[in-house]
């Protein structure tokens, strides 16, 4: 009977759907990012605009297959604990490119808790074995809606996330809502700006990359006109000032053309299909200019 049993249940879980977002994938995504060992020649840092809109395969397919990690993490912010980060995942031979999304936020005293990547970081050790080798073995236990399974072949209300090996979240919301963000963003930039002490930190950083020979890129993540505008008028960022230090510290600066030729499906994040396309665009201009 037990064998039975667990037979019906293997059977169920491989005909059953595909969750929009399954809690097994995506629990092993996050614990493999923060704590494989694997190393790379490519590693893109940033916030959620980074791990979900660079597709780490289609760079690599544009740079003749080299290793690339999107190392992102949500409310993700660019300091020191995060540039020791990339350090340790860069390979130990070949060539070493760091490469930096850039939002406004990222620059924010608030980013700089990193709490979504020390959530991942400091998990139990058994907790963590569990995430990333023992429940992807039994992903057919994955929890599902019995909506999900009613109407599968329908378009649901929500997120649909597919959680990629190299880092990449591949996304899309449904409905899409290209105003949906800026409300949020609006509140998380009160009493919250860019850090000029952050920013210089990153200079200094850049700098010191540069020195030791890595190849150092850095753009900011293109978004939907109406976030670029509001970001601009609260966010107290400046672009043409960051590009300028960081060009003189040692980082190549690419400016995305067509910026807004991108879809967002909150107003924020790219949705999967312009990920792949910004992410071929930016494959392109990395292996320009190495």
């Amino acid at each position: 009977m037990t064998a039975l049993a667990l037979l019906l249940i293997y059977l169920v879980g491989t005909v059953r759907p595909q969750p929009m977002s399954s809690v097994i994938a995506k629990e092993k995504f996050w614990a493999d990012k923060v704590h494989a060992k694997t190393k790379y020649n490519v590693i893109v840092a940033g916030d959620s605009r980074v791990y979900r809109g660079v597709a780490s395969k289609v760079i690599s397919d544009e740079l003749a297959g080299l290793k690339v990690l999107n190392f992102g993490f949500s409310s993700g912010g660019l300091n020191n604990e995060i540039y020791n980060e990339i350090e340790e995942r860069l390979a130990n031979e070949g060539q070493k490119i760091i490469v930096l999304g850039i939002t406004p936020y990222s620059l924010t005293p608030k980013a700089q808790l990193n709490e979504h990547f020390l959530q991942e970081k400091q998990r139990d050790k058994k907790e963590i074995f569990r995430r990333r080798f023992i429940s992807p073995v039994i992903h057919f236990f994955d929890p599902i809606s019995p909506t999900e399974i009613i109407y599968r072949k329908d378009k649901k209300k929500g997120y649909y996330e597919r959680f990629n090996r190299d880092g990449w979240v591949a996304s899309l919301k449904y409905p899409a809502d290209s105003n949906a963000a800026l409300k949020s963003y609006r509140k998380n930039f009160k009493g919250n700006k860019v850090s000029a002490e952050v920013v210089q930190e990153l200079y200094k950083r850049v700098a010191r990359w540069k020195r030791e020979g890595f190849s150092i890129f850095a753009f900011r993540l293109p978004t939907t006109e109406g976030m670029l505008l509001l970001e601009n008028d609260i966010s107290g960022f400046d672009e043409l000032e960051l590009k300028n230090q960081l060009t003189t510290s040692g980082a190549t600066w690419i400016d995305i053309e067509n910026k807004h030729s991108y879809s967002s499906y909150d107003g924020s994040h790219l949705e999967e299909a312009s990920a792949v396309k910004f992410s071929r665009y930016l494959g392109q201009e990395l292996r320009k200019n190495l």
